[in-house]
């Protein structure tokens, strides 16, 4: 997929979920997911994921923190994102310090 440009230096390519279910049959009953989470870049090039609360069933990736989609056009997310030296929100489409 294409990068998002949120501006002020920040960008964002979204990850999906497609398992080999040949070598993992215990995800044969579920489906791909083309909008499983994503990577987000700031400007000062640190890169970190994040996991999206749509798609799998709630014991998958337990532990991990997810973050929910108010809006996929223009994106919008919620928690804001701590992105090791930069800490914001994604709204609008936009990163917000």
């Amino acid at each position: 997929m294409d990068k998002l440009d949120l501006g002020s230096g920040f960008s964002l390519e979204f990850t999906g979920w497609h398992p080999d279910r040949e070598l993992n049959p215990q995800y044969a009953d579920l489906p791909d997911v083309e909008k499983h989470g994503a990577i987000v870049t700031c400007r000062h090039g640190t890169e970190g994921a994040i996991l999206f609360e749509v798609g799998q069933p709630p014991e998958m990736f337990a532990g991990h923190p997810r973050w929910t989609v108010e809006s996929w056009e223009p994106l919008t997310l919620s928690p804001s994102i701590d992105a090791g030296c930069c800490h914001g929100y994604i709204r609008n489409g936009q990163w917000e310090d």
